[in-house]
């Protein structure tokens, strides 16, 4: 008999043809075609689809451990990243600060000369 997945929204026991009884909680169930289309059923869950293979939850966890691992990396380098910016940012800032003190006018007078900036003629004229 085909085979069907039902995800249950609200748990409920369910009784087969039989008499017996399941008890399904919320989550994911593979459950025959006859059961998934019942309708008591269907009040209590909606059909996702065909049967899905069993998968191997250490596989999943390996590649959870992997992501995981890859998130941390980057969140290293980012901070790094983070740090390399704000270093470059204080230099730029110091630099920019040195350029103003450059391009600042001089306030102080130039050192006076005894003779009061002219020129002395040298020796060897006459």
């Amino acid at each position: 008999m085909a085979k069907k997945t039902i995800r249950v929204h609200t748990p409920f026991d369910f009784q087969f043809e039989d008499g017996t009884s399941q008890r399904f909680e919320a989550g994911e169930h593979t459950v025959d075609d006859k059961v998934a289309e019942h309708w008591f059923v269907t009040a209590h869950s909606d059909i996702t689809g065909k049967a899905k293979a069993s998968t191997d939850t250490k596989e999943f966890q390996a590649q959870i451990d992997s992501l995981t691992a890859q998130i941390a990396e980057k969140d290293k380098a980012y901070g790094e990243l983070q740090l390399t910016v704000a270093d470059k940012d204080q230099a730029i800032a110091d630099l920019t600060a040195q350029i103003e003190a450059l391009k600042a006018p001089v306030t102080e007078p130039a050192p006076e000369t005894e003779d009061n900036g002219k020129k002395q003629k040298s020796a060897d004229s006459k």
